[in-house]
C-alpha cells in the first residue's frame, strides 16, 4: 500500500485531479488483491473451487444412451433415472439446475467467509493511521476494498461454474447455455452480501461479526421468503409491518436462487425485483459504509 497508493497520491501533477483518484484507486485494489494472496485468501477460494471440479469430474457420472434414457451415478450408486425421451431435457435441466444452486450457494458462502477478514483488516492496528495518513478520500479506500474482494471472487465465479459447464456438458453431451445464468446470478448475490459486510465491518470493526450478520441474513432469507404465509400466522399488525419491512429491506438470497433455478431450467422469470430490491440495499449499504467511515475518528 505504501509503495502503490502512497506513491501516486504524492506524484506531481496527479493530485486533486481525476487521474489521479484514478490511479489511486486501481492502486489499493491492488492492494488488496495482493494481501489476499499473502494472507493464503486467494488459496481458499480457489482451492475450494478446485475441489468442487474434482468432485464433479471424477465422483458424478451422467450418462444417456441412445437419447432415451439418462441416468446420474453419485459414488458408485445410481441416484436418479428417466426412460422416456420427453422427460429427458427436462431431467438434465433439473440436475444441472441443482448443481447450479449448489455451486451458488457454496461460491456464495466461500466469498464471504473469507473476503470478510478483507473489510475489517483496514481496521487493525496501524492499518488505518497509514490509509488514513494519506491525501485520499476515506470512501475511496473503503470502495477499492470492497471492489478488490468483488472482483477476486467474480474470477473464482467464472472459474468454477464455466469448468462445471464443461464438465457436465462433457458427460451428458446435453450444452445447456442457460446453465451459465448462475455466473452473473452469483457474482450479483456476492456484491450485494459484500455491501453488507463491509457496512457491518465498519460499524463493529470486527470480521466475526461482519460475517455472523451476513449469515444471518443469509439463513433468514428463505424464511422472510414465506411472506404471504408470516403475514396470516403473526398475531398483530406491527408484527406483520416488521415482517413485511425485513422482507423488503434485505437481499432477496433465496430469490435470487430460485430465479436461478428458474433460467436454468428454460422457464420464464415471472418477477425480476429480487435483483432490483437487492441492488437498491446494496446501493444504500455501501453509501452508509462511506459515511460512516469518513465520519469516523482514528
Amino acid at each position: 500500500m505504501r509503495d502503490a497508493a502512497s506513491g501516486l497520491a504524492e506524484r506531481p501533477g496527479l493530485a486533486g485531479t481525476p487521474a489521479r483518484l484514478l490511479l489511486a484507486f486501481a492502486a489499493l485494489v491492488s492492494d488488496t488483491v495482493r494481501e489476499a494472496f499473502a494472507r493464503r485468501i486467494v488459496w481458499g477460494i480457489y482451492g475450494s473451487s478446485a475441489f468442487v471440479l474434482a468432485f464433479l469430474a471424477f465422483v458424478l457420472e451422467i450418462d444417456i444412451v441412445s437419447g432415451a434414457k439418462a441416468t446420474i451415478t453419485l459414488f458408485g450408486q445410481e441416484a436418479m433415472s428417466t426412460g422416456s425421451v420427453e422427460r429427458l431435457n427436462e431431467f438434465i435441466g433439473y440436475i444441472q439446475g441443482a448443481i447450479a444452486a449448489f455451486l451458488y450457494a457454496v461460491s456464495t458462502f466461500i466469498g464471504v467467509f473469507v473476503c470478510a477478514g478483507l473489510s475489517a483488516a483496514i481496521f487493525e492496528a496501524g492499518r488505518a493511521e497509514l490509509l488514513l495518513a494519506r491525501p485520499l478520500p476515506r470512501g475511496l479506500i473503503l470502495l477499492a476494498r470492497y471492489t478488490g474482494s468483488v472482483l477476486m471472487v467474480a474470477l473464482n465465479v467464472l472459474l468454477l461454474i464455466g469448468g462445471s459447464y464443461l464438465i457436465l456438458g462433457a458427460k451428458s453431451g446435453f450444452w445447456n447455455l442457460a446453465f451459465l445464468w448462475a455466473i452473473p446470478i452469483t457474482c450479483f448475490l456476492f456484491s450485494v452480501l459484500m455491501a453488507l459486510v463491509l457496512l457491518v465491518a465498519v460499524v463493529a470493526e470486527n470480521a466475526a461479526v461482519a460475517m455472523i450478520v451476513t449469515f444471518v441474513a443469509m439463513v433468514f432469507s428463505p424464511i422472510l421468503a414465506q411472506n404471504d404465509l408470516a403475514i396470516r400466522l403473526l398475531p398483530s399488525q406491527f408484527a406483520r409491518n416488521l415482517w413485511k419491512a425485513g422482507y423488503l429491506v434485505l437481499p432477496k438470497v433465496y430469490e435470487l436462487g430460485a430465479m436461478l433455478l428458474t433460467l436454468v431450467r428454460g422457464d420464464e422469470v415471472e418477477s425480476w425485483l429480487p435483483v432490483t430490491s437487492s441492488a437498491a440495499f446494496a446501493a444504500a449499504a455501501l453509501a452508509l459504509a462511506w459515511l460512516l467511515f469518513a465520519r469516523r475518528d482514528h
